[in-house]
């Protein structure tokens, strides 16, 4: 079958449709990225405090009852510094001879960089003159296997002491000191104040934790909130927490301020906050958010206190347990969620925005008083202008940020076009670094500006949708503003039979390669993936540049061309099908579509597939329905003569269909990997 006549104009001419913290990773002042975790093996630099750590087997695990115990090697915790680039700065092991894990790290204004995490290790490096300098708790991990199994492979729970170390901007070790009892105990949450004292929360298990005269309890609890001096010679407050620690903030004047999921009763249970003077070891206050508000559940996850005192609280549903089957901490699902202004005793609230499917993650706040929250949804958010980004380009969500003004109104909400907040630096107000972990590097953020050149998520072309993401050699079609002139130019092939990548002054750019174009207009643009995908795209319009997107990336995400409502759907004598050219029901008939995937045989970007032989099939065969009832697919592949992401599928059409079909309009529905197209139309006859 012919199929160039049929579509060359269709596809290429004209649009087809009307357009349509606490973490183990931080930013510094510099914007350097600093990052830590346990692994057996870095590559680390000339100037590391430790080049190399012990190679030792922490336990054994059994895998068959076939075989003898295989021996599990010790992890080891680590610091590593990138520039805004990727490019590794420093590295260094910070570990003993047994188990140890980095969890949390953070920076101040100095350069200077704060790291804790826990530690099996009897010879963990520790300095002089240190509040804690021996290891209290257990020396050397027990494996663990998922669910108590007999066999398979094992995990080592993180335990022992806690650690904190202090290191400067060079790389040099100030401090390293223990932090915890004759149980384990695991920080998750670190942080400094302008004097230099660090705070660290987390789990404990054990019930001799060191504790200062004024802690909340003594009583034994699962968490733990505590304040070392700016030398880590002393513990400033150290207290157990029985409502679980899940963030907190510190003011100026060494309050801080405490936030998680308490259940004070059987039958009540949700955020809360408590405020403590860790200087005088008092508590100031403490309010359960439920009794404030009853519409108020879940737990708090993220606080901030700005400098005039208002206290801003966010807050999602409670965290799932931590899964049996890994050696992973607790989940935090989507759900209902709340971002409070508070006044500073959380006494009553002063402005409250609702969220629906969303799990907030951090809270920022700036010199003028204005709040950032940080998390992941997946619906509508607040409308305010400028907006970077309405709606995430996945259908399982993505990141998000809220600014409020400090009278609680929320001025800018946007999803992230970049990155996701791993690690979030505020450089002024409304202007951040964040961290890209696709790339290892930062990119910026700001949420003061409406872009002269703007694009939103690229959907399938054919199907109008974005779907589950961007497939490799997909068409897409980009809509938005000023991406480039107000009369629309269509593309043709070359000599060579290969189409431009750039295009009345336009270009689309993926990880900086210029894609084909096949339309560009100042609202909408058509353009062809790359056949193997890199991440970030761009649209560059003349000198505008429109802010750069990381597309949600899919295996497939299949489309079938539409032509005047019917399918873009060839009969088995040549022409095209519609309502007056029905398909005989048993025939064969050929499909257009996009979003297939790989092929089994690599063509270059934007290239005319060439005439038969050879076919070039795609590397995976779809299922194709007519009215839930499966055709038989004899062939699927580069369309012959179009260019290389269009999809030729010929397929034999059912001998029957249900009873009261319309025969006229028949859905078609390809199943390409367990990615569903939306439907297209094919018109048949007995």
């Amino acid at each position: 079958m012919d199929s160039l006549p049929v579509f060359a104009a269709l596809l290429f001419a004209s649009p087809l449709f009307p357009a349509a913290r606490g973490g183990a990773t931080a930013i510094d002042s510099a914007g350097n990225v600093w990052l830590t975790g346990q692994t057996n093996y870095i590559l680390t630099t000339p100037t590391a405090f430790q080049k190399t750590a012990v190679s030792n087997v922490c336990g054994t695990q059994d895998l068959s009852p076939f075989q003898g115990p295989t021996a599990i090697m010790c992890e080891h915790a680590y610091l590593i510094e990138q520039d805004p680039s990727g490019k590794v700065l420093y590295a260094t092991y910070l570990a003993g001879g047994s188990q140890d894990g980095g969890t949390a790290v953070t920076t101040d204004a100095q350069g200077n960089i704060y790291v804790t995490g826990y530690t099996y290790s009897a010879d963990f490096p520790v300095t002089t003159g240190v509040v804690q300098p021996k290891n209290a708790g257990p020396l050397g991990p027990t494996p663990v296997v998922p669910l108590g199994a007999p066999f398979g492979p094992a995990y080592f729970p993180a335990g022992g002491d806690v650690f904190v170390a202090k290191f400067a901007s060079d790389g040099t070790l100030l401090f390293s000191t223990f932090l915890g009892g004759s149980g384990s105990d695991v920080p998750s949450l670190i942080a400094v104040d302008s004097s230099g004292s660090i705070y660290v929360s987390g789990t404990t298990s054990s019930t001799d934790f060191p504790l200062t005269a004024g802690a909340m309890t003594h009583q034994p609890s699962n968490y733990f909130f505590a304040c070392l001096n700016a030398t880590a010679t002393a513990l400033t407050y150290s207290t157990y927490s029985v409502p679980s620690v899940l963030a907190f903030d510190v003011d100026s004047q060494g309050r801080a301020y405490l936030t998680g999921y308490s259940s004070p009763s059987a039958a009540s249970a949700g955020p809360y906050v408590t405020v403590i003077d860790t200087q005088a070891g008092a508590v100031l206050s403490s309010t359960f958010l439920p009794a404030v508000a009853t519409n108020i559940g879940g737990a708090g996850v993220a606080i901030a206190i700005n400098a005039a005192e208002d206290l801003f609280l966010a807050v999602s549903p409670a965290p799932l347990p931590a899964s049996p089957y890994a050696g992973e901490g607790p989940t935090y699902p989507l759900g209902a969620g709340y971002l409070l202004e508070l006044p500073a005793d959380a006494s009553r609230i002063l402005a409250e925005t609702d969220m629906s499917q969303t799990r907030f993650d951090s809270l920022l706040v700036d010199a003028s008083g204005n709040a950032y929250a940080f998390g992941y949804g997946t619906g509508a958010i607040p409308v305010t202008t400028p907006q970077l980004l309405a709606l995430p380009c996945s259908p399982s969500g993505g990141t998000l940020v809220l600014e409020s003004s400090p009278a609680g109104k929320i001025v800018a909400a946007t999803y992230l076009r970049q990155a996701d907040d791993t690690a979030i630096s505020l450089v002024s107000p409304g202007h951040f670094l964040l961290y890209r972990t696709a790339s290892s590097t930062t990119v910026p953020l700001d949420l003061t500006l409406q872009p002269a050149a703007w694009f939103g998520c690229p959907a399938n072309l054919a199907s109008g949708v974005a779907g589950p993401g961007l497939a490799a050699g997909e068409i897409i079609v980009i809509s938005g503003y000023g991406l480039g002139p107000v009369q629309g130019i269509g593309a043709a092939p070359n000599a060579a039979g290969f189409y431009p990548t750039s295009l009345g002054g336009v270009q689309v750019l993926f990880n900086s390669q210029p894609a084909p174009l096949l339309f560009v207009q100042a609202n909408e643009i058509h353009a062809v993936a790359p056949l193997y995908l890199p991440a970030a795209v761009q649209v560059q319009y003349g000198t505008q540049t429109a802010p750069a997107l990381d597309p949600a990336l899919a295996g497939v995400n299949p489309g079938i061309f539409t032509l005047n409502g019917q399918g873009a759907i060839i009969n088995q004598d040549g022409t095209v099908n519609t309502p007056t050219n029905p398909a005989d029901l048993g025939s064969i008939v050929s499909i257009y579509a996009t979003g297939t995937g790989y092929l089994e045989t690599v063509l270059t970007d934007g290239e005319l597939t060439p005439i038969p032989p050879p076919y070039i099939t795609t590397e995976s065969t779809g299922v194709v329905t007519f009215a839930g009832v499966p055709g038989v697919t004899l062939w699927s592949g580069s369309a012959p003569g179009l260019i290389a992401g269009v999809t030729q599928i010929n397929v034999q059409l059912p001998a029957a269909l249900p009873s009261g079909t319309a025969l006229g309009a028949v859905p078609v529905i390809l199943d390409w990997a367990d990615t569903l197209s939306p439907p297209a139309l094919i018109s048949v006859k007995q």
